[in-house]
């Protein structure tokens, strides 16, 4: 019989995390790199409310160069990744995967280029309409 040790279970999720925070700790602040559970708990969803899932840990890089690290990092490791704006859909595309870490785009709020002639702006995943309205 092949029954599933919650214990053995728990302990591998631990050392996976441990692993992944360890590795990102050199690439970001403190208060970039969320682990704990009453931290990620926001993270679980996104506006869709109904399904929730805990990540192993919330990465908020303020800096492309930052980005860039992590998902080697996350590679490296075979971790996967789920790219969050502000987490107010309601699709679900913001859930987190089990196991995986969540790559919170809110602080990348600068704006790249106002075209008024064309009505364009290019900006980064943080800005919000306001800013360019």
């Amino acid at each position: 019989m092949n029954a599933i040790n919650p214990l053995a279970e728990e302990l591998a999720i631990t050392v996976r995390q441990a692993e992944l925070v360890a590795a990102l700790k050199p690439i970001l602040a403190e208060d970039q790199l969320l682990w704990l559970p009453e931290d990620t708990i926001p993270y679980e969803c996104d506006g869709l409310a109904a399904y929730r899932r805990m990540p192993l840990a919330v990465a908020l890089p303020q800096t492309e160069a930052q980005v860039i690290a992590i998902l080697k990092v996350c590679h490296q490791l075979q971790v996967p990744i789920v790219p969050r704006g502000s987490g107010t859909g309601l699709s679900g595309g913001a859930m987190p995967i089990a196991q995986g870490l969540v790559l919170s785009l809110s602080k990348l709020k600068k704006i790249l280029a106002i075209d008024p002639f064309s009505r364009t702006a290019t900006v980064q995943p943080g800005v919000r309409n306001l800013a360019i309205s």
